[in-house]
């Protein structure tokens, strides 16, 4: 019973966002099971079989993911690039007989759909949350203040935080060339701010709501600015993602096990697949390659360097953070002309008109303060944990957080940055 009232909620709140293509979401769900099924049917008498077989249903749904992606005839149905990942990675698991036994077709369609992450993720890994579906789910008051709390978070990053923001990203970049080069870098350092607060805004409140239910979902973020080097900052942005890529692209292409040179076009390889993920058009791509050139650079300098004292740390933070920040430019615009104009100006200070937001000064100065806090009194993680609201202090802070959302709160645009994805 509990399967099927989750299935049911995934599907009526998948339903609310793009009805039109419940029945892609139910038809490719349905043909996920069946590879899976039967690619681990034969895992134990023929492991060659089991292979091409996964392959071949692999294979189909890229191609599904590519054609409503890129061909432009048909909308792109919300949430394929996440559930499609996910079904991919569900395949890839019963063909290594990564589950004790089987999943069931319900359990199969309630993954997929499961509407907390459906939209824009975390992408779920099949092996850690289809056995927590055999569990019973127990409401406790752990769980309840768990999703209260981080939810309000995700809340208050999304609509006072990122999309406060949007309105000087958005202003400026309607517009690229009336400004001056500092306004521009300005604003790319406001893009860098509101595309974290979104995204992690949403990652909250997904996460949150599966709390609520009973299942556990690892974090997706974890103060990925604080990074020194663009590999640090995959392990910290997106992680799932990351994690996805790790296990389904860099590790079956053969990791770093064979030799520098393949270390590096693997990297290359993973990164592009990342960024034609993201996207259709060739910012991606670029963005996608750029990444991969900036971690094989940093992975070739890395063994010749000493281990980072303090100082040299800090530099290094700043650095990735200016590589990072500048790459999310093309990541915003819309062709890569767009991209290097913005870029040019910022580098050779052109002169235009000035536009300083402070909501940029006021939400920076908050983002540094989460990252002091992480590096200096917890281990260089992310400091936001649930609060247990039994305590006077948790409820005051949870109280101002409710209020200062509801106060602050802007509504003029209302989508999430990853839905589009």
């Amino acid at each position: 019973m509990k399967l099927i009232l989750l299935l049911i909620a995934g599907y009526i709140f998948y339903g609310l966002f793009d009805l039109k293509a419940l029945g892609i979401l139910v038809a490719l769900s349905l043909i996920t099971y069946c590879g899976g099924k039967i690619a681990y049917s034969y895992k134990k008498k023929n492991d060659n079989a089991a292979k091409y077989i996964s392959a071949a249903f692999i294979i189909f749904e890229i191609a599904v993911l590519c054609f409503f992606k890129y061909s432009g005839l048909f909308p792109m149905p919300v949430g394929m690039s996440f559930y499609m990942l996910m079904a991919i990675g569900f395949i890839a698991d019963c063909a290594n007989a990564r589950f004790d036994k089987m999943p069931t077709v319900t359990q199969t369609l309630v993954y997929i759909s499961f509407f907390p992450t459906v939209i824009s993720g975390p992408i779920l890994k099949a092996k850690d949350f289809i056995p927590q579906l055999s569990k019973k789910i127990t409401f406790t008051k752990e769980r309840l203040y768990s999703f209260m709390t981080m939810f309000a978070v995700g809340a208050f990053f999304k609509l006072v935080m990122a999309d406060r923001l949007s309105v000087a990203v958005d202003k400026v970049y309607a517009t690229p060339l009336a400004f001056n080069g500092m306004t521009l870098f300005f604003t790319s350092v406001t893009y860098t701010l509101q595309l974290y607060f979104d995204f992690a805004g949403y990652s909250y409140m997904a996460i949150a709501a599966a709390t609520l239910l009973g299942f556990d979902i690892a974090p997706n973020f974890n103060l990925p600015y604080l990074a020194t080097n663009p590999s640090e900052f995959w392990r910290r942005w997106h992680i799932s993602l990351s994690e996805w890529l790790r296990d389904y692209v860099y590790i079956p292409l053969g990791g770093s096990r064979k030799g520098n040179l393949r270390t590096y076009i693997n990297i290359f390889l993973v990164m592009v697949v990342s960024g034609l993920w993201h996207g259709s058009t060739i910012n991606f791509l670029i963005w996608g390659m750029l990444h991969g050139i900036g971690q094989i650079i940093h992975r070739g300098v890395a063994k010749s360097r000493k281990k980072d004292a303090t100082g040299s740390r800090i530099f290094s933070m700043i650095i990735n953070f200016l590589f990072i920040n500048f790459l999310w430019i093309p990541f915003r615009v819309s062709t890569p002309y767009e991209a290097w104009t913005i870029f040019r100006r910022i580098i050779t200070f052109a002169p235009g008109a000035s536009y300083f937001y402070v909501y940029t000064f006021i939400f920076g100065t908050a983002m540094l303060a989460i990252q002091f806090i992480g590096a200096r009194f917890n281990n260089g993680n992310n400091p936001i944990k649930p609060l247990s609201l039994d305590k006077l202090y948790a409820k005051v802070i949870f109280c101002v957080l409710i209020i200062t959302t509801a106060m602050f709160a802007y509504f003029g645009n209302g989508a999430f940055i990853y839905s589009q994805f």
